[in-house]
């Protein structure tokens, strides 16, 4: 039973920890493209 109970605990906190990695990544990604614009407009 045990078994049972962990195996969907495990995938949905892997889909959010890998959701959520998605999400910071693609956050650095934003913020370094406004970084390099305002660079740009200078």
């Amino acid at each position: 039973m045990f078994w049972i109970r962990l195996i969907p605990i495990a995938f949905f906190s892997l889909s959010a920890i890998s959701l959520l990695a998605f999400q910071s990544i693609e956050i650095v990604h934003a913020i370094t493209d406004l970084i390099f614009q305002k660079s740009r407009l200078k």
